[in-house]
């Protein structure tokens, strides 16, 4: 049963009578707007005692609100795609510039046009190109790789109006708003609404990417200074009241179409923002919370409980199973690493309890680091500097304690933890990838360099093409599991789609 009798029971109904072919005038449009770079305590409804984020916090006020949501990993290709298909990124494999989706995996987007939603995604960036399967699904798919030195917002937003206007009936729209990632360039005047410590001076440095490249990347490097800091942390908060601002204009235009009340609004983030609480400024190459700790609200009036607030550990992956609940689209929760929330939205006690050993966190790109995640403990496996972190976020929520020196025991139940994680194969068996051709790698390592993202010192060499089962047993030969991982299956997620859940 979902939600109270009334509510719960039709959406149930919904799941059953689901259809593959066209859908009912009835069923919910579903938007995602995720921010590139969001991380969820620079919102003032997550904390944040600075007024940055009026509309956002107006919409977590309509919503559910979930206080501890992760993305499966600190950077976009692979958070986004386990937001499209509910498997972490050890499972789906699209996880460095190398590969796309295998054609086994069925994505969001597919099962709702299947079940007869018009379908839009607006993509302002290299990093959800069509070439990593990104497309799949999707009627419209607007992609305009911008770079990090201008601001993509008003283009993102007014291809996303240009989509609602453009048709009746259910609809799925996904926007990603990109310019919270740095270069930290807001327009005037959100640029001086937060200014603090002190901008940089002649020669100090060359341009924010490199200077974030040089802290990402390099362990070794003296911190930036405290004022320093403080300056690029006050222009990211700028760029958030900025892109604050074009959530509310989407929201409005949502709102003059009459869509609001059969609308399902998700607002996220696809990664965090580091600000050297480790060294590291940006994204990409831990897996410590400031890089993963996200915002996550879902709005449907009148069926999802509004102003309510969930301290349920949960993450992106859970997203489509649960959106696919919300709207009635039939499909099987066992081909999802992720389980619906719907229960958590509802107000009800979910039957699918998180997992106990926590959610499944990886970055393969300039690092090659595995993890898991509970409100209780974070455990960290870095394959390249060997490794090993352990944190009791309790006493330690800065992650700053690393205990596996001091708690010998603790540590090992957590690293056999990951080696069971990390053997286990996804739903239906080792999923294959699509490797890129490499004219198609070129480009889009040319895009990557255009953003700032070469390689650094920290970084192996690029890495060959292997098979998935492969990769696998290397990851738990490096990390000393016991046995290696279980002989790989065919996958073919597609064949999962029949009736019911």
């Amino acid at each position: 049963m979902l939600g109270n009798v009334g509510k719960g029971l039709a959406v149930a109904l919904a799941v059953i009578a689901g259809s593959a072919c066209s859908a009912p005038v009835d069923q919910p449009a579903i938007l995602i707007i995720s921010i590139d770079s969001l991380r969820a305590d620079k919102l003032h409804v997550y904390g944040d005692p600075r007024e940055l984020s009026p509309h956002m916090d107006r919409l977590a006020g309509e919503s559910t609100r979930f206080t501890q949501a992760r993305s499966s990993s600190p950077w976009t290709t692979p958070s986004v795609m386990t937001l499209f298909t509910g498997l972490a990124p050890p499972s789906h494999h699209v996880d460095n510039n190398d590969r796309g989706l295998s054609p086994h995996v069925t994505l969001l987007a597919e099962r709702l046009h299947d079940a007869g939603y018009r379908t839009g995604a607006v993509m302002p960036a290299v990093t959800l190109a069509d070439h990593f399967g990104f497309d799949r699904g999707f009627d419209s798919f607007v992609l305009d790789a911008q770079g990090h030195d201008g601001i993509s917002g008003p283009w993102s937003v007014q291809r996303a109006v240009e989509f609602l206007r453009g048709g009746e009936g259910p609809f799925f729209l996904y926007v990603h708003l990109w310019d919270v990632h740095y270069n930290y360039e807001a327009p005037s005047p959100y640029a001086a609404r937060f200014e603090a410590g002190r901008a940089p001076g002649p020669g100090e440095t060359d341009g924010i990417p490199r200077l974030i490249k040089r802290f990402r990347l390099a362990d070794e490097a003296e911190p930036l200074p405290d004022d320093r800091v403080a300056w690029l942390e006050g222009q990211y908060a700028a760029e958030i009241l900025y892109t604050d601002e074009q959530v509310g204009l989407l929201l409005h235009e949502l709102e003059r179409l009459g869509r609001t009340q059969n609308t399902i609004v998700v607002l996220t983030g696809d990664h965090g923002e580091a600000f050297q609480e480790h060294l590291v400024l940006g994204h990409t190459v831990h897996l410590y919370d400031e890089m993963v700790h996200v915002p996550l609200m879902v709005r449907w009036p009148g069926r999802v409980r509004g102003g309510a607030v969930s301290d349920t550990p949960v993450g992106l992956i859970d997203l489509t199973p649960t959106l696919l609940d919300l709207a009635g689209v039939a499909h099987h929760a066992s081909a999802f690493e992720g389980r619906s929330l719907v229960p958590e939205l509802m107000g009800e006690v979910s039957s699918v309890s998180p997992p106990t050993d926590g959610l499944l966190l990886s970055t393969s790109r300039r690092g090659r680091v595995r993890g898991l995640w509970t409100p209780e403990w974070a455990y960290i496996y870095d394959f390249i500097q060997e490794r090993a972190e352990l944190y009791d976020l309790a006493a330690d929520p800065g992650q700053q304690v690393n205990l596996v020196a001091q708690r010998p025991e603790e540590a090992e139940l957590w690293r056999r933890r990951l080696c069971e994680r990390l053997a286990a194969l996804p739903p239906g068996g080792e999923i294959d990838v699509v490797p890129l051709s490499q004219a198609t790698r070129e480009a889009l390592d040319a895009g990557f360099a255009q953003l700032g993202y070469t390689a650094g010192p920290r970084r192996r060499p690029p890495r060959e093409i292997q098979d998935p089962a492969e990769e696998r047993r290397a990851f738990l030969d490096e990390l000393a599991c016991d046995s290696a991982a279980p002989a790989a299956q065919t996958h073919d997620q597609k064949d999962e789609q029949t009736d019911g859940r």
